[in-house]
């Protein structure tokens, strides 16, 4: 099977501007007085739930969510729509996924990692959240991203938070590259939702993800379910909104081709196992691992 990385501009230029929008906003908190990591992406979160950002002929900007139905008493919805398991439900607008705490409980089932890295970490806020939220305090995080913005802008809130060992550094899904990644015995990578926009991924991403550590686990919380499975009709929107936005179309495939070539051992699947804020776009679990052959 030959095949070539892609993604499409339109999606590199959007999150490139977005970064930018935010990097703005959570400086101008920080000329503001706030010194917290943490409380400044949790206001970034807390405006985010009213605004989204959004491409228009204008370039990307934030618009307001909800002009209508915003009927609660902190003028929200009082429920969002989402799905699991293939079918759309209805659920309070509070509830969310909470994704960064399955890393955190994964990680406390397992011996020791002498690293984290998120691969596709925008402005690292994961990182954070795993951080902040029980992950380990005494081994270093490192967070690839493809835009400028982004990795500058986690940068520089890490750099209020001495205590958290975090490098941010580019990386780019369809050029990977961990060559920042100091070489390790056991390394924790993860994905989420940032492979959901490369359009065709070469199965070459997976090794070089196993050359980061002697022992590498990777967990991916991606929108791959409407490539295994149809659970009804969630799963068809997705599929269809997946085709429309030029988002992947080839994770299970290239996946099972690196398994194929011996250079990982798939551990672990499930489709449509949360609670996504967009029902169209749910995420699924998928979890490998690759150790190095004796001598290596």
């Amino acid at each position: 099977m030959t095949l070539v990385a892609e993604q499409r501009d339109i999606w590199r230029d959007f999150y490139e501007q977005s970064w930018a929008i935010r990097a703005k906003f959570i400086r101008s908190m920080i000329d503001g007085g706030e010194a917290n990591a943490y409380r400044l992406i949790k206001r970034l979160q807390a405006h985010e739930r009213k605004f989204e950002l959004r491409l228009d002929g204008d370039g990307v900007r934030y618009r307001r969510l909800y002009d209508s139905h915003a009927n609660s008493p902190c003028q929200l919805p009082p429920f969002r729509q989402t799905s699991i398991r293939g079918q759309e439900m209805y659920v309070p607008y509070h509830a969310t996924d909470n994704l960064h705490n399955f890393i955190i409980d994964y990680m406390s089932n397992m011996e020791p990692f002498d690293c984290i890295v998120e691969l596709g970490c925008g402005y690292g806020r994961n990182v954070f959240e795993i951080f902040y939220c029980g992950g380990p305090v005494d081994i270093p995080y490192f967070g690839g991203e493809l835009t400028e913005s982004g990795v500058a802008l986690a940068r520089e809130i890490a750099a209020l938070q001495p205590d958290l060992k975090a490098t941010f550094f580019p990386f780019d899904h369809t050029k990977p590259d961990v060559r920042s990644i100091p070489k390790v015995d056991r390394a924790l990578v993860y994905t989420m939702h940032s492979l959901e926009q490369v359009r065709n991924i070469d199965p070459e991403l997976f090794r070089v993800i196993a050359s980061i550590g002697r022992h590498v686990t990777c967990i991916h919380l991606e929108p791959f379910g409407f490539q295994i499975e149809d659970l009804g009709p969630a799963s068809k929107a997705h599929a269809k909104f997946a085709r429309e936005r030029g988002w992947n179309q080839n994770f299970i495939e290239a996946l099972c081709a690196a398994r194929d070539r011996s250079w990982l051992t798939i551990q672990f699947i499930v489709t449509e196992m949360f609670l996504p804020a967009d029902p169209h776009n749910p995420t699924s679990l998928a979890i490998w691992e690759s150790r190095a052959r004796p001598g290596s």
